[in-house]
């Protein structure tokens, strides 16, 4: 678990700030066209810091960041490394070495899929209460605010409605992604034991490669997440599933 916190803490301090900050850029190219020159880019970007609550928003984004790499993807790393890391393959006996990464990953990805659900649940609801008008606001101080007060005020189930897509989603992405890195990780160990590449170098690519099979096999899920919970519905009030969309 230490180990696994390691990893999920170390990609949200990368992960997170790049992306608030490329969503900031977006937000300001609504309003200003992107910089042509170096002149112009200075400008633009040095205004993205100047945004209103750009570093409150991002603190925000950070603390409930924590929790939901720490809750989600380390529990699922956890697991993985508890079945994977338990397995061995005996000398002068049939290696079942395909088997076992494809049973490890799914072992590790079905129990915890549903993890991420009330996480994005929660943050979905902070960000879709500061559209509503002012009365009517649940008035969320933050995504953590709203994971802590949704079930005592809407229920615990109003943090898993319409959660299949995104089970799964993440299913599909973990259960491939563990799949092929453990893959990669036992097949091309020539690279760095007689070839000398560095190691760390090779599990750089192992894990780039696998995370792109992974989001390949886990997209129809995701784009199913997107249309039925983000698309826009008809104009009018009207809608031909008569809100069905699942």
């Amino acid at each position: 678990m230490k180990n696994a916190l390691y990893a999920t803490t170390s990609a949200l301090v990368m992960h997170q700030p790049v992306l608030h900050f490329c969503r900031h850029a977006q937000l300001l190219n609504k309003f200003y066209e992107w910089p042509k020159n170096t002149s112009e880019a200075n400008i633009f970007f040095r205004e993205v810091f100047r945004l209103p609550d750009f570093w409150k928003e991002l603190g925000k984004k950070m603390t409930f960041g924590f929790v939901q790499y720490g809750f989600d993807i380390g529990a699922k790393l956890s697991l993985w490394q508890y079945f994977y890391g338990g397995t061995w393959s005996a000398g002068e006996f049939a290696d079942w070495n395909a088997f076992k990464y494809v049973w490890a990953g799914c072992a590790a990805a079905l129990p915890t899929s549903w993890t991420a659900v009330p996480l994005e649940m929660a943050s979905r609801a902070y960000y879709a209460d500061k559209t509503w008008p002012i009365e009517m606001r649940r008035g969320y101080r933050s995504p953590l605010n709203a994971l802590a007060r949704i079930p005592f005020e809407e229920g615990p189930s109003y943090l898993f409605k319409g959660g299949f897509p995104i089970v799964a989603r993440d299913f599909m992405f973990f259960s491939f992604f563990f799949t092929t890195y453990a893959w990669f990780k036992n097949k091309m160990f020539f690279f760095w034991v007689y070839n000398d590449f560095s190691y760390e170098y090779c599990k750089s690519i192992m894990i780039v490669a696998s995370w792109a099979i992974a989001i390949s096999a886990s997209y129809p899920c995701h784009f199913a997440r997107e249309m039925v919970d983000l698309w826009p519905k008809e104009r009018g009030g009207h809608c031909t599933w008569n809100n069905n969309y699942r």
